[in-house]
């Protein structure tokens, strides 16, 4: 795969994790803190900043691994090392969302 194919699924695991993530109930929590008092309090509104809070958050951590790997392990710098790397942190990242969604769906 190509380094730009592994940026999108990278990218694509951190937005399901910004819909499923168990995390969302707490980022919409605090949307006092961070919700701007110019937009109106609309929960359509708190929702869909707090989904993509929580998906840029999880770009954001799953990027950590991949830059210590680029920096501790050499190999990595040539390839996609890097890229699969943050991916892969992505994915573990995303699991537990998944997992959630998924009790959901077979409770219904």
């Amino acid at each position: 795969m190509h380094r730009q194919q592994i940026l999108a699924l990278t990218l694509g695991l951190c937005a399901i994790n910004g819909l499923v993530s168990p995390y969302l109930v707490v980022v919409i929590g605090f949307a006092p803190v961070w919700m701007p008092t110019w937009m109106p309090p609309s929960l359509g509104a708190v929702v869909y900043l707090s989904n993509l809070i929580t998906a840029t958050t999880t770009l954001l951590l799953a990027g950590v691994p991949a830059a210590l790997a680029e920096r501790l392990v050499p190999g990595l710098r040539d390839g996609n090392g890097v890229a699969w790397v943050w991916a892969l942190a992505a994915f573990i990242l995303t699991v537990p969302g998944l997992l959630v969604a998924g009790m959901r769906l077979t409770a219904s």
